[in-house]
């Protein structure tokens, strides 16, 4: 939930009660809860400590420590390392 996610909810709020004036506060509180409650009733895809941008110093049996990735080749990589057939594009 962003601040321009609320602003868009009280602003319709505010759009659905006939624009009245002195109760820019209460729609905003009142798009922040209902958003708040729109989002811990959907399911949780990561943990708190990913969005924190906490990395693990070191791992343990359930939490392995971060390891290097094979998605970006090192410096070492040779180009050509593939034989014809072995990539995907080419088994269709």
């Amino acid at each position: 939930m962003t601040k321009e996610d609320i602003r868009k909810a009280a602003y319709a709020r505010w759009e659905m009660e006939g624009k009245p004036n002195g109760q820019e506060l209460r729609h905003w509180l009142d798009a922040e809860r209902e958003l708040k409650a729109r989002d811990e009733d959907l399911p949780k895809t990561s943990s708190d400590d990913h969005h924190a941008g906490v990395v693990p110093e070191s791992g343990d049996e359930t939490h392995p420590a971060p390891t290097s990735s094979d998605a970006i080749p090192s410096r070492e990589a040779k180009p050509g390392r593939f034989k014809p057939g072995e990539l995907a594009s080419e088994n269709k």
